[in-house]
Protein backbone atom coordinates (compact mmCIF):
# COMPACT_ATOMS: atom_id res chain seq x y z
CA UNK A 1 0.00 0.00 0.00
CA UNK A 2 1.90 3.03 -0.82
CA UNK A 3 1.40 6.08 1.71
CA UNK A 4 2.79 9.29 1.38
CA UNK A 5 3.69 11.00 4.93
CA UNK A 6 4.87 14.33 5.95
CA UNK A 7 7.71 13.59 8.35
CA UNK A 8 8.55 16.78 10.82
CA UNK A 9 11.42 16.37 12.63
CA UNK A 10 10.81 18.91 15.67
CA UNK A 11 14.72 19.60 16.08
CA UNK A 12 14.49 18.49 19.66
CA UNK A 13 16.60 16.33 20.71
CA UNK A 14 15.67 13.10 23.60
CA UNK A 15 17.24 10.90 25.81
CA UNK A 16 15.97 7.39 24.79
CA UNK A 17 17.52 5.80 28.04
CA UNK A 18 15.55 8.27 29.95
CA UNK A 19 12.30 8.12 28.19
CA UNK A 20 12.92 3.96 28.55
CA UNK A 21 13.07 4.28 32.55
CA UNK A 22 10.32 6.59 32.35
CA UNK A 23 7.94 3.90 30.64
CA UNK A 24 9.44 1.44 32.87
CA UNK A 25 8.92 3.37 36.42
CA UNK A 26 4.93 3.87 35.24
CA UNK A 27 4.71 0.27 34.40
CA UNK A 28 6.27 -0.35 37.94
CA UNK A 29 3.59 2.01 39.26
CA UNK A 30 0.45 1.25 37.26
CA UNK A 31 1.19 -2.85 36.38
CA UNK A 32 -2.17 -3.71 35.35
CA UNK A 33 -2.79 -0.31 33.41
CA UNK A 34 0.47 -0.34 31.40
CA UNK A 35 0.02 -4.33 30.44
CA UNK A 36 -3.24 -3.10 29.07
CA UNK A 37 -2.03 -0.11 27.51
CA UNK A 38 1.24 -2.45 26.11
CA UNK A 39 -1.62 -5.36 24.78
CA UNK A 40 -3.55 -2.49 22.95
CA UNK A 41 -0.36 -1.21 20.87
CA UNK A 42 0.43 -4.38 19.83
CA UNK A 43 -2.92 -5.39 18.67
CA UNK A 44 -3.14 -2.03 16.61
CA UNK A 45 0.68 -2.77 15.08
CA UNK A 46 -0.84 -6.00 13.82
CA UNK A 47 -3.90 -4.56 12.24
CA UNK A 48 -1.62 -1.75 10.52
CA UNK A 49 0.65 -4.23 9.39
CA UNK A 50 -2.38 -6.63 7.95
CA UNK A 51 -4.10 -3.31 6.31
CA UNK A 52 -0.29 -2.16 4.46
CA UNK A 53 -0.09 -5.65 3.06
CA UNK A 54 -3.40 -6.02 1.94
CA UNK A 55 -4.10 -5.55 -1.88
CA UNK A 56 -6.19 -2.28 -2.84
CA UNK A 57 -7.80 -3.10 -6.04
CA UNK A 58 -9.75 0.50 -6.34
CA UNK A 59 -9.33 4.04 -5.34
CA UNK A 60 -12.55 3.49 -2.72
CA UNK A 61 -10.63 0.54 -1.47
CA UNK A 62 -7.43 3.20 -0.83
CA UNK A 63 -9.96 5.86 0.81
CA UNK A 64 -10.87 3.06 3.07
CA UNK A 65 -7.48 2.00 4.36
CA UNK A 66 -6.46 5.31 4.63
CA UNK A 67 -9.23 5.94 7.17
CA UNK A 68 -8.49 2.90 9.22
CA UNK A 69 -4.94 4.00 9.24
CA UNK A 70 -5.74 7.28 10.19
CA UNK A 71 -7.90 5.50 13.27
CA UNK A 72 -4.73 3.63 14.04
CA UNK A 73 -2.46 6.12 13.88
CA UNK A 74 -4.47 8.54 16.25
CA UNK A 75 -5.61 5.63 18.76
CA UNK A 76 -1.61 4.68 18.85
CA UNK A 77 -0.52 8.16 19.92
CA UNK A 78 -2.85 8.47 22.68
CA UNK A 79 -1.43 5.64 24.15
CA UNK A 80 2.07 6.76 23.66
CA UNK A 81 0.77 9.84 25.12
CA UNK A 82 -0.26 7.37 28.24
CA UNK A 83 3.16 5.89 28.61
CA UNK A 84 4.43 9.26 28.54
CA UNK A 85 6.42 9.62 25.81
CA UNK A 86 5.16 12.62 23.79
CA UNK A 87 6.70 16.23 23.98
CA UNK A 88 5.60 19.88 23.75
CA UNK A 89 6.99 19.46 20.65
CA UNK A 90 5.05 16.76 19.58
CA UNK A 91 1.90 18.40 20.83
CA UNK A 92 2.19 21.62 18.87
CA UNK A 93 2.68 19.55 15.44
CA UNK A 94 0.06 16.95 16.49
CA UNK A 95 -2.25 20.41 17.11
CA UNK A 96 -0.94 21.98 13.66
CA UNK A 97 -1.98 18.74 11.46
CA UNK A 98 -5.18 17.99 13.49
CA UNK A 99 -6.59 21.68 12.44
CA UNK A 100 -5.97 20.03 8.91
CA UNK A 101 -7.73 17.15 9.76
CA UNK A 102 -4.45 14.88 9.48
CA UNK A 103 -3.54 12.53 11.70
CA UNK A 104 -0.05 12.24 12.86
CA UNK A 105 1.93 10.54 15.59
CA UNK A 106 5.40 10.61 17.48
CA UNK A 107 8.09 8.09 15.57
CA UNK A 108 10.82 6.42 17.59
CA UNK A 109 11.22 6.67 20.97
CA UNK A 110 9.36 10.00 21.59
CA UNK A 111 10.58 12.86 23.67
CA UNK A 112 10.81 14.92 20.48
CA UNK A 113 12.72 13.70 17.21
CA UNK A 114 10.45 13.11 14.58
CA UNK A 115 6.46 12.55 14.33
CA UNK A 116 4.55 10.95 11.16
CA UNK A 117 1.76 12.61 9.27
CA UNK A 118 -0.39 10.77 6.96
CA UNK A 119 -0.99 12.51 3.72
CA UNK A 120 -4.33 11.33 1.98
CA UNK A 121 -3.82 10.31 -1.80
CA UNK A 122 -6.35 12.27 -2.50
CA UNK A 123 -5.44 15.26 -0.52
CA UNK A 124 -3.87 18.98 -2.00
CA UNK A 125 -0.82 19.70 -2.64
CA UNK A 126 -1.74 23.11 -1.20
CA UNK A 127 -2.88 21.96 1.63
CA UNK A 128 0.69 20.18 2.46
CA UNK A 129 1.63 23.12 1.14
CA UNK A 130 0.05 25.24 4.39
CA UNK A 131 0.92 22.44 7.15
CA UNK A 132 4.45 22.44 5.89
CA UNK A 133 4.53 26.42 6.20
CA UNK A 134 2.81 26.23 9.48
CA UNK A 135 5.05 24.12 10.87
CA UNK A 136 8.40 25.23 9.59
CA UNK A 137 7.31 28.79 11.35
CA UNK A 138 7.28 27.24 14.69
CA UNK A 139 11.14 26.10 13.80
CA UNK A 140 10.22 22.68 12.38
CA UNK A 141 11.84 21.08 9.54
CA UNK A 142 9.47 19.11 7.08
CA UNK A 143 10.05 16.38 4.27
CA UNK A 144 7.10 14.73 2.31
CA UNK A 145 8.27 10.86 2.03
CA UNK A 146 6.63 8.17 -0.12
CA UNK A 147 6.89 5.13 1.84
CA UNK A 148 5.50 1.40 0.23
CA UNK A 149 5.78 0.08 -3.43
CA UNK A 150 8.68 -2.31 -4.05
CA UNK A 151 11.79 -0.83 -3.08
CA UNK A 152 14.86 -0.39 -5.22
CA UNK A 153 15.28 -1.63 -8.55
CA UNK A 154 18.52 -1.78 -10.55
CA UNK A 155 17.80 -2.09 -14.28
CA UNK A 156 20.54 -3.17 -16.48
CA UNK A 157 20.97 -2.40 -20.29
CA UNK A 158 17.19 -1.34 -22.17
CA UNK A 159 14.56 -3.71 -20.39
CA UNK A 160 13.18 -3.36 -17.61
Amino acid sequence: MPLKMLVTNTNVGRNTKALVAGVSERTLRHPDAMSSVFTAVDSISKELSSLIESPTPDDLSMTEKEERLQELMEMNQGLLQCMGVSHASIETVLRTTLKYKLPSKLTGAGGGGCVLTLLPALLSGTIVDKVTTELESCGFQCLVAGIGGKGVEICFGESS
